[in-house]
């Protein structure tokens, strides 16, 4: 893997009083705060080790740019499909911001020089140290800016055969694009890398993604639970819930839960084939059932992290006429890397992944 080291940025956390409301705005209002002096710029190129702290769990991992030819190499692999309404937005905010906020979730296989060197960083002073206020999380960063330690992960990091997209598919996707793109002439070489965080796989924590979808334009509920009567045994269940195990899903329609077990002769697969509830879902559900056969387009669907309680999936399907929510049972990190590994994707919003970044604390202007 071909990894740089980059002039990063990062806020004056005196002028932030409230990192949720600050960070959660960067998407939009980078250049501003950027233009008024509220970020800070480095004064030469750094890596900078990365620690987000949460009640469960210490994830610890690296920032740097790497080369965006990474993924044409294969060596960066994803394995969802990206929502093409996603893409064009991403498109506009890079062309706006003229800087890479958010870095690309990257789950790759460490080794112990590579943990040894970011543990020592973490006995270092902090650059930045922020704990929102809500979640109560921490994110730490620290800078390696020491020529020899640089040099020496750079080396190390050559040798990692391949990362996972674990959240950016977009932000890669479009800054893959823009670096292709013969329009923008000389423009393009802006986006010869991504910004990526590389996480060891060992503290990456894969989350179910749950869908709603209003088919109030297209079926009755009643037309709507035999059709899938077709592809499940259904049965009620007496309070919300998530499937407990794979191939099994909930589902929540006219202020009820059910739970859906999918019959056998849908099950069966090809050898080496990686048969995933996401894929059934869009298959069966999606495009037999409700004749929604593009889900990367459609905008009657609507996506909902493993981490959100299921009241917003009740509350987002009780403002339509007929929303119906479905839980998915999470992907195995095994079935993610095996499907990337045959270069197949999910559908999109297949994986919601832990630990969560958040935009704004290192940035790098293009």
């Amino acid at each position: 893997m071909r990894i740089y080291p980059f002039k990063g940025s990062h806020p004056k956390v005196e002028l932030v009083t409230s990192p949720k409301s600050f960070f959660g705005s960067i998407k939009a209002q980078y250049r501003e705060y950027k233009e008024n002096n509220i970020y800070t710029d480095l004064d030469k190129e750094c890596l900078f080790v990365l620690q987000i702290k949460t009640k469960d769990a210490t994830h610890t991992g690296l920032l740097s740019l790497t080369d965006v030819k990474e993924m044409a190499n294969h060596k960066i692999l994803k394995h969802e499909k990206t929502l093409a309404t996603k893409e064009q937005q991403m498109m506009h905010l890079l062309l706006q911001r003229k800087a890479l906020v958010k870095p690309v979730l990257l789950g790759f296989k460490s080794n112990k020089s590579i943990d040894s060197i970011l543990k020592a960083t973490t006995r270092k002073k902090t650059i930045l140290d922020v704990t929102f206020e809500q979640s109560g999380e921490r994110h730490r960063v620290w800078k390696i800016s020491d020529q020899d330690t640089m040099a020496e992960l750079i080396q190390l990091f050559s040798k990692v055969k391949k990362a996972y997209i674990g959240d950016g598919h977009h932000r890669s996707t479009t800054v893959k694009i823009l670096s292709e793109s013969k329009q923008l002439g000389a423009e393009a070489k802006k986006y010869k890398a991504l910004y990526t965080a590389y996480f060891p796989f060992s503290q990456l924590k894969i989350c179910d993604y749950n869908r709603m979808v209003d088919i109030s334009q297209i079926m009755s509920l009643p037309e709507f639970i035999i059709g899938l009567s077709k592809y499940f045994e259904i049965s009620k269940l007496a309070q919300p819930t998530k499937p407990k195990k794979k191939h099994q899903v909930t589902i929540y329609l006219d202020r009820q839960w059910y739970k859906l077990k999918w019959r056998e002769k849908y099950l069966k697969k090809s050898k080496n084939n990686v048969l995933l509830d996401s894929a059934l879902i869009n298959k069966y559900v999606f495009g037999e059932i409700l004749g929604i056969h593009d889900v990367r387009i459609d905008t009657r669907i609507s996506y909902f992290g493993g981490t959100l309680p299921l009241t917003k999936i009740e509350s987002a399907a009780h403002k339509c006429t007929n929303g119906i929510g479905i839980c998915i049972y999470p992907v195995a990190m095994k079935e993610l890397t095996a499907l990337a590994d045959q270069k197949k994707t999910l559908p999109p919003k297949s994986t919601w992944f832990l630990p969560r970044l958040k935009s704004g604390l290192i940035t790098s202007d293009l």
